[in-house]
């Protein structure tokens, strides 16, 4: 084999590796562009006459799952001196957790720890607002999925 076909091979196996890696680091970067990143909070709305209610969930899954409310007036202040209570409802198995009390976080918010949504399908999220005796109720469609 003479210089120049020995040059000749050397620089093919160059392009090829240069081509090889350029295919890979395309690919990584379609990878990276598409891979499913964390899509946050899910937020849920909803009202009743006299009160609007967000609910929020960082992180929906089965088993025990925390729940932030947000409950305020229909011109948007907040309800501070109110007791919310949530309950979670299976509607199609008849499933239904006991009532939990949702703790004041401030500014209208509230925490409800350890809601139970144990299987996948559609859920019911009940919603007790009790505002010095008058109540307010409200029922929150949810999906959990698998």
């Amino acid at each position: 084999m003479s210089g120049s076909e020995s040059a000749v091979r050397t620089t093919d196996r160059r392009l090829l590796l240069a081509g090889g890696a350029a295919v890979v680091i395309v690919l990584a970067a379609v990878i990276w562009l598409v891979w499913p990143s964390p899509a946050g909070p899910l937020v849920l709305k909803s009202g009743t006459p006299r009160h609007l209610v967000t609910v929020a969930i960082d992180n929906l899954r089965i088993g025990s799952t925390d729940i932030d409310i947000t409950v305020t007036d229909r011109a948007g202040a907040s309800k501070d001196h109110v007791a919310v209570r949530i309950q979670a409802n299976q509607p199609l198995m008849g499933h239904a957790g006991q009532p939990i009390a949702a703790v004041p976080a401030g500014a209208g918010r509230f925490h409800a720890a350890a809601v139970p949504l144990m299987m996948t399908g559609p859920w019911e999220l009940r919603l007790s607002i009790d505002e010095h005796g008058s109540v307010d109720e409200l029922a929150v469609p949810l999906w959990v999925g698998g």
